[in-house]
């Protein structure tokens, strides 16, 4: 009985002995192996996965039925490729028209500047001949006074003379009505100048009096004809505003036209088509999802290591399929959402660690890296 005590006591020993030990050789080797744990790994290796930028490519502004439609989802397109093109019938119709209201438009602009020439040249003649003709109606006053007072004279002498009666009673009244005529036709001649240069200035009518010249003199009828003429001229700028305007509209449409075909803005892969040909299409409903050729993934780092991470700064990652290395280029660090934090890691002697998010883009076109696919950075790199 005692040697069965003896040997299960033993045992017992060896069991716990053969514990220890392992104990021992496991906390070795956890002491100065490599953790695994969610701080250590995040501190040491930063990965994520490759996204590509998606866009929705739209016709902008214009809508109308689907006519032609010659891509498939998963088909790769170029920039520039044509993707689906709308019926434009109704804006050819519209920019014919256009076209035509312009052409009326320069018609009616030309008309307007010849019609202004014309009556230029036609003001500019009045005002000539009616400088001649004032110059005459002076001269003619001018004679018509002179005859007046001819007449005056003989009029006073055979007024002189028939006191004395030493000219007859019908010389006399014959002398007397040539006064009277002589004066209506200087009061005629005046009433005629004074009609010809109305609005004329004093200091201009004593000077076509001195001198006899008309010239520059201003005068109210061609005056308000070229008031009429800068009239016209306001009306011509009214009109080539309207042209403008009008030639501004069909860009407008020709543009609009132009971008029934919608064309693809980069290269990329078209991952989801919206509408089939027939459909109606409205302005700037997105027709199509393109995955484009600009790829990125984001790591994450605390705030210990985000200071690392600067806009603009060239990194290497490697892609874990391939094992093979790409180079990327940081584009911003921003605090990541709380549920990225990570949380009581107290077992190391750390406090809860605040998480980053930074976003780097790859530098080449890396047609391995598809998207899904594991990239990585390492402390060194």
């Amino acid at each position: 009985m005692e040697k069965l005590n003896s040997s299960h006591s033993r045992s017992i020993i060896r069991v716990i002995a053969t514990m220890l030990a392992l104990l021992c050789v496991s906390s070795i080797l956890i002491f100065f192996g490599s953790r695994g744990d969610a701080t250590s790994v995040a501190m040491r290796i930063k990965s994520g996965v490759v996204t590509a930028d998606e866009i929705n490519v739209a016709f902008e502004n214009v809508g109308g039925r689907l006519v032609k439609r010659d891509i498939e989802e998963s088909q790769y397109v170029k920039k520039g490729d044509i993707l689906m093109i709308l019926d434009d019938a109704d804006m050819s119709i519209s920019i014919d028209k256009l076209k035509a209201q312009i052409d009326a438009q320069k018609a009616s602009i030309a008309h307007q500047m010849t019609q202004i020439e014309i009556d230029t040249k036609n003001t500019d003649l009045e005002e000539k001949t009616q400088y001649h003709n004032i110059e005459q109606l002076q001269a003619a006053l001018n004679s018509a006074g002179s005859a007046e007072n001819l007449a005056f004279l003989e009029y006073d002498r055979s007024r002189k003379l028939i006191t004395s009666k030493s000219i007859s009673k019908s010389a006399y009244d014959s002398n007397s009505s040539a006064l009277t005529r002589a004066k209506a036709s200087r009061v005629q001649a005046q009433r005629a100048l004074d009609a010809a240069t109305a609005g004329a200035s004093k200091e201009e009518l004593e000077r076509l009096r001195t001198t006899g010249s008309a010239a520059g003199m201003t005068l109210t009828s061609i005056s308000n004809s070229r008031l009429a003429i800068a009239n016209a001229n306001n009306t011509l700028e009214s009109m080539k505003a309207q042209l403008r305007q009008l030639e501004a509209d069909l860009r407008q449409l020709e543009l609009n036209n132009s971008r029934l075909i919608l064309k693809a803005p980069e290269d990329g892969k078209i991952l989801n088509i919206m509408y089939q040909q027939g459909e109606m299409i409205s302005p700037n409903a997105p027709a199509l999802v393109l995955e484009t050729s600009r790829k990125y993934f984001d790591i994450y780092v605390n705030e210990t290591q985000v200071l690392n991470y600067k806009p603009g700064q060239k990194v290497k990652a490697r892609v874990i399929a391939s094992d093979s290395y790409v180079n990327g280029t940081v584009r911003f660090a921003t605090a990541a959402p709380s549920f990225s934090d990570l949380r009581m890691t107290r077992e190391h002697g750390q406090a809860d660690l605040t998480m980053f998010k930074v976003r780097i883009y790859l530098d080449e076109n890396c047609k391995e890296c598809l998207p899904g696919m594991t990239m990585e950075v390492a402390d060194d790199e």
